[in-house]
């Protein structure tokens, strides 16, 4: 029934919280003040799942200084006038040169400082070792160090690591033999497991896919995209009435061991049965889906202990393409230029900070072999493509344990996202975005445990969400699961329960302005009025608010989730 989907009484509003440590104070009922003054966690479900520690994103694991590293090369801007040349080669020949030097006992072998002027980069530039930060002077277009790139098709003005993947030790993977690993835990259970592990070793936790979890979230038989002429809900009915044989038009159904997650962690010890990790997990184990394995697994291709900070990003394009948006009208839509500014692939304990952009798709891009990344006091602004799908993602996570501090955005359509099956944890922290054209949000088929924590959205269709996206793109389907927006703001805050996890909003960060809210509640009721098996009613009212809602009109304590949680784990105030 609609009133059931609409599940209005699930929009869970808390008035009241017995753990008050201030008079005036609001806490949620899952997070609060415990009688020592650390945080204390409430499960949400009868088998114990919480909301986890999000305090281990970032640099190092989280809470620790990014560090300032020596100079040991330097270059000048070439000062060619002609506007013809090319400073990529020779910024990778130093490079290259400082790959070859040994490093240091802390792990970096040196800075190259670009000093201030413009560098035409035709190509990407590579850095390929470990312990290696390229540095400008300043952020600034005009008086610090800018990188121009100049070729006219899409690349990346820097990457760090290569593509690569971990390899599984042989022999060490065991089967977890908990009926149920609840998500927020970092105790598993293997058999005989000290004869298979030891504190330290480096470990993944596999979460497999099968058919019986993908049955049960619908996404075996998302309704297809509807044809042209036709309504969301035609589409469905005739979807219905085919039998599931129907024209898809592009919607691809979920298959088992497509969206498997791959939770990489350590060993921090172990007894009997039980083997404890350092970080918690961000998606339940469920026997009957299969359960989850812990192996050790090697990965000799990742590069560590780099850096780019103080640099101004921005290319080349071709002014003349001109494309129309009802609100802003007449805009650049080339896109035969660079689209990301840094792309981390294989790498880890990764910085990027005071970096602006402009005219680029992306500032900052994770794969999802990069973990322990800091992309922090960061501007993209102005991008140059078309305003559709795919693109202006101005801070993207595939990886995990990736912070985005102190971020900002202007004219993107997904400022903090998460790409497919992401294994969490990550976080957005004190980020802001104007003149969004989409939502901020996982965006497709089941990313895991991040946290959004005093993020603000402005129009004119900006939105944080996370939702059963269905037929969207080819098939999105269930976007996220353990998503926690605290303390955030924006027109429009939408979150859906997905059948076996739970998504959150916890308090608000303040209104926006009622312009805003507008235009952005009518495009988002658009964007998700599609449908699926498990979300879809006769009528095509969409089904929202349906997940765990505390305090929305007004912000709650601790006022971040995330500096409060790198408090009780690092006793450091970084508020």
């Amino acid at each position: 029934m609609l009133l059931h989907r609409l599940h209005l009484g699930l929009l869970f509003i808390v008035c009241a919280c017995p753990f008050r440590a201030q008079e005036g104070d609001v806490y949620s009922r899952l997070v609060y003040p415990g009688e020592d003054g650390r945080l204390a966690y409430r499960p949400y479900t009868d088998r114990g799942d919480i909301i986890p520690d999000f305090s281990w994103c970032g640099y190092m694991g989280g809470g620790v200084d990014l560090p300032d590293v020596e100079v040991v090369a330097t270059l000048a801007a070439s000062g060619d006038g002609n506007g013809n040349g090319d400073d990529a080669p020779r910024i990778q020949a130093v490079i290259d040169s400082v790959s070859g030097l040994s490093p240091g006992a802390d792990g970096f072998r040196g800075a190259i400082l670009l000093k201030k002027g413009l560098y035409r980069i035709a190509s990407s530039l590579r850095i390929a070792g470990s312990g290696i930060v390229l540095r400008g002077e300043g952020n600034d277009k005009f008086s610090g160090t800018a990188l121009l790139a100049t070729s006219p098709h899409r690349y990346p003005v820097i990457e760090i690591g290569i593509a690569a993947r971990f390899r599984p030790v042989a022999g060490s993977e065991r089967a977890i033999t908990d009926d149920y690993v609840p998500s927020g835990t970092r105790v598993v259970h293997v058999s005989n497991a000290s004869a298979c592990f030891r504190p330290g070793d480096r470990v993944i936790v596999h979460r497999p896919s099968t058919d019986g979890w993908i049955g049960t979230l619908g996404m075996d038989s998302i309704p297809p995209r509807p044809l042209p002429g036709e309504s969301t809900r035609d589409a469905f009915r005739r979807f219905r009435q085919s039998g599931g044989n129907a024209d898809m038009n592009g919607t691809n159904q979920w298959r088992p061991g497509s969206k498997d997650l791959n939770f990489e962690r350590r060993v921090v010890s172990v007894a009997g049965d039980a083997v404890t990790l350092d970080i918690p997990l961000t998606n339940a184990l469920q026997k009957e889906y299969g359960g989850g394995v812990i192996f050790r697994y090697e990965f000799p291709e990742r590069i560590e202990q780099c850096g780019v900070e103080y640099l101004y990003g921005l290319s080349t394009y071709d002014e003349s393409v001109k494309l129309h948006n009802r609100h802003i009208g007449l805009y650049s839509g080339d896109e035969n230029h660079a689209d990301v500014f840094v792309s981390i692939r294989a790498a880890e304990n990764v910085w990027i900070r005071k970096v602006n952009v402009e005219s680029l798709d992306c500032c900052v891009r994770t794969d999802p072999s990069s973990k322990f990344v800091t992309g922090q006091d960061l501007s993209a602004v102005h991008p140059v493509s078309e305003i559709t799908g795919g693109r202006r993602y101005a801070y993207s996570i595939s990886g995990q344990m990736v912070l985005f501090e102190r971020c900002y955005a202007g004219y993107h359509r997904h400022e903090f996202v998460l790409g497919a099956t992401v294994a969490g944890p990550n976080a957005f922290v004190a980020g802001s975005g104007d003149m969004t054209f989409a939502s901020s949000e996982p965006h497709q088929r089941w990313a895991t445990g991040c946290l959004y924590d005093n993020i603000t959205i402005r129009g004119p269709e900006g939105s944080l969400l996370s939702v059963n996206r269905g037929w969207f793109g080819s098939g999105h389907g269930w976007s996220g699961a353990q998503m926690v927006f605290w303390n955030c703001s924006a027109p429009v805050i939408m979150i859906m329960q997905p059948p076996t996890a739970q998504n959150f909003v916890i308090g608000s960060g303040g209104p926006v302005t009622e312009q805003h809210a507008a235009l952005a509640r009518e495009q988002t009721i658009k964007s998700i009025n599609n449908v699926s098996r498990s979300n879809f009613s006769d009528t095509g009212e969409p089904p929202v608010g349906d997940g765990w809602i505390e305090h929305p009109a007004r912000s709650v304590t601790p006022r971040s989730l995330y500096y409060a949680q790198l408090r009780d784990r690092k006793g450091k105030n970084r508020e």
